[in-house]
C-alpha cells in the first residue's frame, strides 16, 4: 500500500500546529499566573508603603488590628522578596515573547493547512520545503523555553485539555 505524501504532510503539519498551539496556551497561562503574583505584590507594597504606613500605625494602636497589619506587612515583604528573586517581570516578558512566537507559528501553520485544503493537488516538493521551514521555526521556539517553577503538571494538563477541546473536531 502506497503512502500518500500529501496525507503525510497534512498529518505532520497538524502535529506541529497542535504542539505550537499547546505551547502558546501554556505561555498564556504562565503569563496569567505570574501577573497575579506581580499585581498582588504591587498592591501590597503600595498598601504598606510610606504613605499607607501612617494608616498602618493607626491600626497598630488598635489591639485587634495589630496582628492583621503585621500579617499584611509580612506578606508584602515576602512577596517583594519573591518578586525580585524570581524575576517576575522578566518572566512575564519572556512568556509574552514565547506566546507571540508560538501564536505566529500556529497561525502560519493554520494558513498552510488551509492552502492544502484549497488545493488538494499541491506541489509535494514545495510544501515539504515550506513545512521544513515551519519545523525549523518550531525548533527555534522550543529552544527558548526554560524551566519555570510555575509551569506545573496541572498547568500543562489544563493547557492540553484546552487545546484538545478547541481542536476536538480535528483530533482523530
Amino acid at each position: 500500500m502506497a503512502i500518500d505524501q500529501r496525507d503525510e504532510i497534512w498529518n505532520a503539519a497538524f502535529d506541529t500546529y497542535y504542539d505550537a498551539f499547546y505551547e502558546e496556551i501554556c505561555a498564556d497561562k504562565l503569563i496569567n499566573r505570574w501577573q497575579k503574583l506581580d499585581e498582588t505584590s504591587k498592591v501590597l507594597v503600595a498598601l504598606t508603603a510610606s504613605t499607607s504606613a501612617v494608616a498602618g500605625w493607626a491600626l497598630w494602636t488598635e489591639p485587634h488590628f495589630k496582628p492583621l497589619w503585621s500579617g499584611i506587612a509580612g506578606i508584602a515583604a515576602l512577596l517583594t522578596i519573591l518578586h525580585a528573586s524570581l524575576s517576575v517581570s522578566g518572566r512575564i516578558k519572556d512568556q509574552a515573547e514565547i506566546k507571540r512566537l508560538f501564536a505566529s507559528l500556529r497561525i502560519d501553520l493554520e494558513t498552510f493547512r488551509y492552502r492544502m485544503r484549497f488545493d488538494p493537488s499541491f506541489s509535494i516538493p514545495d510544501f515539504t520545503k515550506e513545512f521544513s521551514a515551519y519545523r525549523d521555526r518550531y525548533s527555534s521556539n522550543m529552544q527558548l523555553l526554560r524551566n519555570d517553577v510555575a509551569r506545573t503538571k496541572g498547568l500543562q494538563e489544563r493547557s492540553q485539555a484546552q487545546v484538545d477541546e478547541i481542536l476536538a473536531p480535528e483530533i482523530q
